[in-house]
């Protein structure tokens, strides 16, 4: 009797286990097998990066990945029987959020319908984002956008549905804004290589705040504007006062409402800056 009681107890603990982990929690199991993909068959080891040895496979950016909460990646290469190849990998991140946002960053190519957003360069580079995953593929050498297509679609089919933009995407306002080039962040890091605040945190950006960036542009010139939010209003006042202090060469004109604070930097007159500001502070 006693023997039973401890099976029944495996059992349940096993059922347990198992329920938690969910659909394509084992990472691995996102990437096609041999033959699930027509032509197209596994080649090489799989490759698992975490935290420890994230460096291994983007040394010198780990930081940038560590920014979105990242957990873990999968990496395994294709080929086909031209000799033709392309590498997967599976991003795991904290949230969609961070899945979006890192997919945002990266993005350097053209829209494509695939998961919750994709991104690609005809034949040779594919992303997409869905639920808090990121898939990007890359093709060794030029390859028809339709191998591409499929084996995404592929590792689509196996991860969870859903995954929604961040909300403060919604307060960037449409008119003006170059389609494209918004992107959602915690760290400043994120967004060196399109605005640089002088790499001394002067927003006080971090794991407990959430931000966007966009670029405007009108007959007027060019501008960049950014939107924080903070867990409370007096973090983001602290911010503001920080910000005017650091004397931004770029800095054009800044506001808070609430914990919200807009920033808008580049080649633009003020008065312009300040509209575009009163209309994403006051949409919240």
């Amino acid at each position: 009797m006693k023997q039973v009681h401890l099976v029944g107890l495996a059992c349940l603990l096993a059922s347990v286990l198992l329920a938690g982990c969910g659909e394509g929690e084992n990472l691995a199991d996102t990437l096609p097998k041999s033959a699930t993909v027509p032509g197209w068959s596994s080649a090489g080891k799989l490759q698992r990066f975490v935290l420890d040895d994230l460096y291994e496979l983007v040394d010198g950016q780990a930081d940038s990945f560590f920014a979105y909460g990242f957990e873990e990646v999968v990496v395994r290469d294709y080929e086909n029987a031209a000799g033709e190849t392309v590498r997967i990998e599976v991003w795991r991140l904290a949230t969609p959020a961070d899945a979006y946002g890192l997919f945002s960053v990266t993005r350097a190519g053209q829209p494509v319908a695939l998961g919750n957003g994709g991104d690609g360069d005809a034949g040779r580079r594919l992303d997409f984002w869905q639920d808090r995953y990121l898939v990007r593929l890359f093709a060794a050498s030029p390859l028809d956008d339709a191998s591409l297509q499929s084996l995404a679609l592929a590792v689509s089919a196996k991860l969870p549905d859903g995954g929604a933009e961040p909300r403060l995407l919604e307060l960037l306002p449409a008119d003006g804004m170059v389609e494209g080039t918004e992107v959602f962040f915690h760290s400043e890091i994120s967004i060196q290589d399109r605005l640089w605040l002088g790499g001394q945190n002067v927003l006080g950006l971090g794991p407990n705040t959430e931000a966007v960036l966009a670029r405007y542009t009108s007959a007027e010139g060019l501008g960049w504007l950014l939107l924080a939010e903070y867990p409370n209003s007096a973090q983001a006042k602290a911010s503001l006062q920080d910000l005017e202090a650091a004397s931004i060469p770029d800095l054009v004109a800044a506001e808070v409402q609430g914990s919200l604070l807009g920033a808008v930097f580049g080649q633009v007159p003020q008065d312009m800056a300040v509209r575009w500001l009163q209309q994403a502070l006051l949409a919240d």
